[in-house]
């Protein structure tokens, strides 16, 4: 028998799995999100076979699962706009990948100071306050819904359980609330102050609710009890509560994710958020890589060859595919090469790719050890199959990297905390041995390099 299903609302695939009394995962089922669309900035996705791959998944699971506990972990910073009555979505979902906001966010340059101290994040397109704002300033009619009530909005994970609910129940956790850029880290709420800028009535956003322990029931006969952020659910599963280790999550998204006992105030360029919402918030520290695994993927599939020499030292990438994350945030550049990389092909062109998301892997991890100095890492995340990425940043970092047995992170996190279970599972995994000594000195050029891009 199960003790818990989770559901895994990812940008390149939803995850479905149950969890055993040995507290292993066994895969339900898993199916490709919608894709991506848009030009230039636009970033979209089709919501109703978004909800369409999601209801077939819990369906499964309910099925073989019978009576499970439901955890749902979601991607950040989507989200969409639909009718209250029948839950019908009125946009496409917003995609954390969209950036036009660009220009709201230039527009209000000079509320940054105000947005970092509030909740922890810094004024980026990539967050769900400025995109709002942007879609209600060029669709006054879907304020005016908002206002009168006709209109809702919510993140991924929010809507799912509003339509599977018959509209009853409007809820988010506040690992998901606070990647908004809507909530007062000190009040752990909705910000008035904020909303107001945003322009976004209070009336239309879900309540805020505890990440676990709660008793949701679904039409399809599965019970909600905790929600989360994916990322969130990953570094809980994964990372000693102390904050000594880091966990780097490498998917269609670069994560990196540091635990603190306390809310400790984030080095600058870098964000701060709960992890976990249980009456006592506990706190992440984080850097972002944005829109890493289609750009590597798009040079070839793995697995990689790490050579015990460089062949092109001169051959360099920033990575970001979606404008530069922490600590720089420069919406309007990325993914960049030098000109001998360009002149790379194939296998070559990918390997340096990798090489500029371990370096930029590296650079935040060096961020967050302002914070204390590091013991490790543990890996995780699609990428973290190709072995040239746990031998390369074990060599570049110089940290002992331990590559996870359980690679899915965030569904572990998810059932566990679905489960009632201690969030942290202490998973065992393999160290990686250190190749490629010539990366850590290339690192500190590729830095210069990149450096001067940035500036």
């Amino acid at each position: 028998m199960a003790l818990a299903v989770a559901l895994d609302l990812g940008s390149t695939s939803l995850k479905c799995a149950r969890l055993d009394r040995r507290g292993h995962l066994h895969t339900i089922a898993a199916e490709p999100a919608p894709p991506v669309f848009g030009q230039r900035l636009v970033r979209e996705a089709d919501a109703e076979e978004f909800f369409e791959i999601a209801e077939r998944l819990l369906a499964r699971a309910a099925a073989e699962c019978p009576g499970a506990p439901l955890g749902i972990a979601s991607q950040r910073s989507s989200f969409l706009l639909w009718r209250a009555r029948g839950g019908e979505p009125v946009t496409p979902i917003i995609s954390w990948q969209d950036r036009s906001a660009e220009k709201w966010c230039r527009e209000h340059a000079e509320r940054a100071p105000e947005i970092i101290r509030r909740t922890g994040l810094v004024l980026s397109p990539h967050y769900a306050g400025p995109k709002l704002a942007n879609i209600l300033l060029k669709n006054p009619e879907f304020r005016t819904g908002l206002e009168t009530g006709e209109l809702r909005f919510g993140t991924l994970e929010s809507w799912l359980i509003y339509r599977l609910t018959g509209g009853r129940v409007h809820r988010t956790d506040p690992s998901m609330a606070a990647r908004t850029a809507m909530v007062d880290l000190d009040s752990g709420g909705w910000c008035d102050e904020l909303l107001s800028v945003y322009g976004v009535p209070r009336r239309a956003l879900p309540a805020i609710g505890p990440t676990e322990g709660n008793d949701i029931p679904l039409s399809n006969g599965l019970t909600v009890t905790a929600t989360i952020s994916d990322q969130a659910a990953g570094a809980l599963a994964v990372l000693a509560p102390d904050g000594s280790e880091a966990l780097v999550n490498l998917g269609t998204g670069g994560f990196v994710l540091r635990l603190t006992p306390t809310r400790a105030a984030a080095p600058t360029g870098y964000l701060l958020g709960p992890a976990l919402g249980d009456g006592v918030w506990h706190y992440a520290m984080e850097g972002t890589i944005n829109a890493i695994g289609p750009f590597v993927d798009g040079f070839g599939k793995g697995p990689t060859r790490l050579p015990p020499i460089d062949p092109a030292p001169g051959a360099f990438c920033l990575p970001d595919s979606a404008g530069v994350g922490a600590p720089h945030w420069k919406a309007g550049i990325g993914p960049e090469f030098s000109p001998q990389a360009r002149r790379l092909m194939g296998p070559d062109l990918r390997r340096v790719a990798l090489e500029g998301v371990i370096f930029r892997v590296v650079e935040i991890l060096h961020g967050l050890a302002s914070l204390g100095p590091l013991r490790g890492i543990r890996l995780a995340g699609g990428m973290s199959n190709d072995p040239f990425v746990s031998a390369a940043l074990a060599s570049a970092s110089g940290l002992p990297v331990h590559l996870l047995e359980e690679t899915e992170a965030t569904l572990l996190g998810a059932a566990r905390l679905a489960a009632g279970l201690p969030p942290f599972a202490a998973p065992s995994g393999a160290e990686a041995a250190p190749e490629g000594p010539w990366l850590e000195e290339k690192y500190r050029r590729w830095k210069a390099w990149s450096g001067s891009l940035l500036r």
